[in-house]
């Protein structure tokens, strides 16, 4: 038995510094994760569609609009039409399904760098753009902060946080709710 202890002491400290070198090496495997944000366009869409920003830059197509009915140029009011049914169209497709956001996300683009430090991220994305991950990838929603950016009233922080707990419409659907 007295031979044995001599063998069980190193036996014990590798084993010590094998646990050690493991723990450390997940430690610093999961602090190196790439952490991205990400973001549901709809409620994005829906807070930007809320703002006094949004507001605003309807105005010059609207106010044109009614200068040609007053006017009664028809051909320009029905391109103006056109033009506003159009974007309505893509209103929808971004706020109840997955249309793309990118004109909205250009307009907050030099807040992004302040969202996605407070946030711990690398990259934020839309997270119906996402198409795969690995397990090394740390997914972070950073949708309150991007709606946050576009101060909207309550009854729009609402709706934003209501779109996201339904499934996005497939954009072929939306025909029958909006047309």
């Amino acid at each position: 038995m007295k031979t044995f202890i001599p063998f069980l002491k190193p036996c014990v400290f590798l084993m010590a510094v094998i646990v050690a070198t493991t723990i450390g090496a997940t430690a610093s495997a999961q602090t190196n994760r790439m952490r991205v944000g990400v973001y549901d366009s709809r409620a994005v869409a829906v807070a930007w569609g809320n703002s006094t920003e949004f507001k605003e830059a309807l105005k010059p197509i609207e106010t044109e609009f009614r200068k040609a009915k007053e006017s009664k140029d028809e051909k320009r009011a029905k391109e103006l039409d056109g033009q506003m049914k159009l974007q309505q169209r893509r209103a929808h497709e971004q706020a109840f399904s997955t249309g793309s956001v990118a004109p909205i996300m250009e307009r907050i683009k030099d807040r992004l760098p302040d969202i996605a430090k407070q946030a711990g991220v690398q990259i934020i994305v839309s997270k119906w753009e996402l198409n795969h991950q690995s397990s090394e990838v740390e997914v972070v929603d950073v949708t309150e902060k991007l709606v946050a950016l576009f101060h909207v009233s309550e009854r729009g922080l609402k709706w934003s946080k209501e779109v996201q707990q339904k499934p996005p419409l497939a954009i072929e659907q939306l025909s029958q709710y909006t047309d």
